[in-house]
This record gives structure tokens, C-alpha cells and sequence, in this order.
């Protein structure tokens, strides 16, 4: 455990410049000696608990360094107290205790030692190290010949040997080139999943959110706000860019009461024993055990997601698209929670949905701005691109859905039309296109139930909003006849996608209005409507966290 106390640090540095012990002495006894005070940190109080991971967020110049050291022991507070329970590993300057002069191999000892590793226990992890750092064929290289990211990569496989109560990170996590930042970040995790508490300050606000389940804010030496991740984090980043000023993050608005909420939710599914919802314009997916329970009671899958749409899954991996990042995050089951083990990129511009193929194994995605198709497959270890097609029969179409239906693809919105596709053999070609009127131009998912397909839109052809439910039997008869089914679901917002669980029909509906209802379908009859989440017009706190990215 970590315990700071009213923790203040001064610093106080002589106005003129001194040249000589001699002149320094004379000034000192003559009282000409003149200092300016400068105050690093002011009167900062928290607790960490053991096995937390607590992340420090502010601007340079707000005392994150300080504040490490003096946690580190390596320096004393002006004022109040500082008590670290247990052994500290502090990974502050990588580096610092190394010989430019010797060998990588020969500073392999000397900065273990430093760090106060034996003799012994650096001959028996010595292989470990050069295996971790990559420097097979560099260790009797002088380091004065070394690259910056070669000193790093050696620095932090010496650094990351022990298995300390408390870890304290300061800005190490972009070491080397990205495959070893990489890996350096997985050491991380399995260093934290030892049960190591850990303090990480990083500038990089997505590692942040992804590894620590508390945030503490520093603002020019003093404590503005410590609490939940996203809480924090959201907070941080919308007044560092100038989206919240100091009198609206003081606010009596709780910027948190939107985790009560759901803002937009787009998607909801089952998958085992698990409920998921696709919150939006809320920035993230939460998931329960069941429906009844208040959204205040869902846990939040990690990741720094950015308007995700859906989510998908063959049971081992659970793919979520990160839509306005331009990327798909791969999850993966720890425990009663989950941990990000993937991104991947170059699939397109804004993926928007991804299903599953059960029949082939594959996750087929559609990137939205792009009107590219894109194919991933779990091999196992890792999640590979199997394809990625640019469709030009979608023009320049925002496309916002692909649908599974009887093994075929289905493509919506279109260029003024529904195109339907093979997917089996991979080459996406056009099996038929139906034509749409102006008024359902703007479509966000389609879905066949019965004898009917079932179209939800967003906007008319002329891209004002001007939301639709509407069903048809034969999909060549759409431009002329079609039943809308708006009123009769009672909707007030924008239908967007279905989803089928427990044989009942779900669809989510966001916008200016957020919901998620359930119905039956029975012999072609809508019948049993209810509100699963009636959650009606964003609050404050929700139209803040969705300007926030």
C-alpha cells in the first residue's frame, strides 16, 4: 500500500549565478544570496491499495516526477509524509546507471547491481535479458555505439527482472520500435497480474486507459481529481484540448452519471452467458449476466474505443470495431473480465459492423467512409486479415451495415440501393441490387424475419434525418409498396441495428432518443413489445462524454 499525506516539495533556486564555492560562501554570510521559491507540489493526499494500477495524468510542470521520487524514496517532502509498503521497483530514468564506455554485456552487471540484483541472479537471468532485448549480436558492443532505442530496449529487459510489491513507470512504455513496444507492454501486464501495485505516468493517454483501473490528475503540483479511468481521462484530455474549462470540470454536474445511462446504443447481443451492449456515443461496451439489473450495475470492457458500433464473436475472441480510430480491437476472456490482445488497422476507413460466419469461420466488417469489405479469422494466437476488398459498386456510399442472410452478404446503405453479395469464395460479386425510394436512402441495417425483410433508416436521400422502420416482402417491390412499422413499435428516436436473443427480436435505438426494445414475430405478426432499456433524451453528463472524442 501507498500512503501520501498533505504532501508539499519546494525547491528554491539562487536568483544569480554563482561561479566558484568561494563567491557562493561570500554571498551566503554576507545575506546577498537571493532565491526565488518555486513549489512543485502542494499539500497532495491519496491512498493506493495493494494490486491497484494507478495511472498519473497532467501537463510538464505538473510534479509527476517529483511526485515519483518522492514515492521512490529518492526524495524527502518540504512537508507531510510519504509511507510505501513493501519493495519498490522504480523504473524512472532507464538508463541512468549505465558505463557508455563498457560493453552491453559488462553493463548488464553494472546496472543490475545498481538496481541491487546479486552477482549470481544476473548470471542466471543473463540469457533471459539478451533474449528479451533482441541484442543477440550487439552485447560486446561498447553502449556508447548504441542507439537511444537499443539502450532502452537493454535498460528495460534488466529493469523488468523482478517481481516487486510496487512498480513505479515513468514514461518507459515507448521503448524501442513498435514491435518492442509491444512487448514491452505485455512484460507490463504480466508484471501487473502478479499482483504488483503499480504507479504509471505516461503522456499517452491510451495506455492509460487500457492498463489502469484509477487515475490521479495533476495540475501545476496539486491534486485536481482522482477517480475512475474513464472519468478522469475524459476529463483531462477534454480540458487539454479546451472542451471543459476549469469552472465546468468544478461543476455540479456529475460527469459520471452517464455510466447510469445508455447514449446511442447501436448493438446488443448474447454471447455464452454474457449480455453486450454497444454504448455509442458513450465511447465503450459493457456487458452483465442479465437484463433486469439497472445499466449502473454492467461492467465496461477495456479499451480505448472511440464510437464503436458492434461487436462480434466466435466464442474465443470478441472483435469490436473502433470506428473513428480506423482500427478493430481483439479482446479475449480473463477470468470474469476481459483484456485487449490486438488491434488492427489498414481494413479501411470507419469499420462500421462486423458479424460472424459461423459456417466458414471468418468475421466479414464493413468500413464505412471507405466502402471497403473486410475478412479476419482467428488463427488461434492471433487474429489475421484474411482480405480486404474495396467494393466500387458501392460508389461513394456511407455504407453503415453488412448483413448475413441465407449465406449471403447484404450491403446497406447503398448508392440509392440494397446490393447483395457472395461471400463463400471471397470475391464479394454482385448477386442482385434493389433499388430504394428517396425516403430510405439513409439506411442502417437489414434483417429478414418470417417472410419479411425488416429495413431501419437513419435519413432521406438529401441526408436529412428522418428516421423509418419499414418491412416488404420481395425486396423488388421496395421502391413502390412497403409497411412502415414505425408507429406501430412505438419508436421516437432512430432504429438502427437488430439483433436476435433467446428467440426474440432486438433492436437498439439512439440518436435523440435511446432505447432497446424486444418483440416477437409470430407467423409474420409483431406481437409482445417491450422496453428492455428506455433510457429517452442525453443528459448533460452524456452530451459531454460523447464530445469528448
Amino acid at each position: 500500500m501507498i500512503e501520501l499525506k498533505n504532501v508539499s516539495m519546494k525547491f528554491r533556486m539562487a536568483n544569480d549565478r554563482i561561479f566558484s564555492l568561494k563567491e557562493f560562501i561570500v554571498k551566503k554570510i554576507s545575506g546577498k544570496l537571493e532565491y526565488n521559491e518555486f513549489v512543485a507540489l502542494k499539500d497532495v493526499s491519496f491512498t493506493i491499495k495493494k494490486g491497484e494500477v494507478v495511472g498519473i495524468v497532467g501537463s510538464n510542470g505538473a510534479g509527476k516526477s517529483t511526485l515519483l521520487k518522492i514515492i521512490s524514496g529518492i526524495l524527502t517532502p518540504t512537508q507531510g509524509s510519504s509511507r510505501v509498503y513493501g519493495t519498490i521497483a522504480p523504473m524512472l530514468e532507464l538508463g541512468a546507471g549505465f558505463d557508455i564506455d563498457l560493453t552491453a554485456r559488462e553493463n548488464v552487471f553494472l546496472n543490475g547491481a545498481v538496481l541491487g540484483y546479486s552477482k549470481q541472479y544476473l548470471i542466471d537471468k543473463y540469457n533471459e535479458i539478451v533474449e528479451f532485448s533482441e541484442l543477440h549480436d550487439f552485447m560486446d558492443v561498447p553502449v556508447r555505439n548504441f542507439s537511444s532505442g537499443m539502450t532502452m530496449r537493454l535498460a528495460f529487459s534488466i529493469a523488468t527482472l523482478v517481481n516487486p510489491d510496487v512498480l513505479i513507470v515513468d514514461e518507459i512504455l515507448s521503448v524501442g520500435d513498435a514491435h518492442f513496444q509491444q512487448k514491452s507492454a505485455q512484460r507490463m501486464r504480466e508484471l501487473m497480474s502478479g499482483g504488483a501495485t503499480v504507479i504509471l505516468v505516461s503522456h499517452s493517454i491510451e495506455q492509460i486507459r487500457e492498463m489502469c483501473s484509477r487515475i490521479i490528475w495533476l495540475d501545476r503540483g496539486t491534486v485536481r481529481m482522482i477517480g475512475n479511468t474513464d472519468e478522469v481521462c475524459d476529463a483531462y484530455t477534454s480540458y487539454s484540448r479546451g472542451g471543459f474549462s476549469d469552472s465546468e470540470v468544478e461543476s455540479d454536474v456529475d460527469l459520471t452519471s452517464y455510466k447510469e445511462r445508455l447514449y446511442t446504443p447501436t448493438f446488443i447481443t448474447k454471447i455464452d452467458n454474457n449480455y453486450f451492449i454497444v454504448d455509442c456515443w458513450h465511447h465503450r461496451v459493457i456487458f452483465h449476466d442479465n437484463l433486469i439489473d439497472p445499466i449502473k450495475e454492467w461492467a465496461t470492457m477495456p479499451g480505448d474505443f472511440s464510437t464503436p458500433h458492434s461487436i462480434a464473436s466466435d466464442g474465443e475472441v470478441f472483435l469490436v470495431e473502433d470506428t473513428k480510430n480506423d482500427r478493430v480491437k481483439i479482446l479475449r476472456r480473463k477470468g470474469s473480465t476481459f483484456v485487449e490482445t490486438q488491434k488492427i488497422t489498414d481494413i479501411g476507413s470507419q469499420p462500421h459492423k462486423i458479424v460472424y460466419d459461423a459456417n466458414h469461420k471468418r468475421f466479414y466488417g464493413i468500413a464505412a467512409s471507405s466502402q471497403e469489405v473486410f475478412v479476419l479469422k482467428n488463427a488461434g494466437k492471433e487474429v489475421v486479415i484474411e482480405k480486404v476488398v474495396k467494393l466500387d459498386y458501392l460508389n461513394t456510399a456511407y455504407v453503415r451495415a453488412i448483413s448475413l442472410i441465407d449465406g449471403k452478404v447484404y450491403f446497406v446503405s447503398g448508392p440509392g440501393k440494397i446490393v447483395v453479395a457472395e461471400a463463400s469464395d471471397l470475391t464479394f460479386d454482385i448477386i442482385a441490387e434493389y433499388k430504394v425510394p428517396f425516403e430510405l436512402q439513409g439506411m442502417n441495417d437489414i434483417t429478414k424475419i418470417g417472410s419479411y425483410y425488416y429495413l431501419s433508416v437513419y435519413q432521406n436521400g438529401a441526408g436529412d434525418i428522418a428516421p423509418r422502420l419499414v418491412r416488404v416482402r420481395d425486396l423488388n417491390e421496395l421502391e413502390t409498396k412497403y409497411e412502415d412499422i414505425y408507429d406501430l413499435l412505438q419508436l421516437k428516436g432512430v432504429p438502427y441495428y437488430f439483433s436476435f436473443i433467446d428467440n426474440r427480436v432486438y433492436l437498439t435505438e439512439i440518436d435523440s432518443y435511446s432505447s432497446i426494445i424486444s418483440f416477437n414475430i409470430v407467423n409474420d405478426h409483431i406481437c409482445d413489445l417491450q422496453y428492455v432499456y428506455d433510457i429517452g433524451e442525453p443528459n448533460e453528463s452524456s452530451r459531454r462524454r460523447h464530445r469528448q472524442r
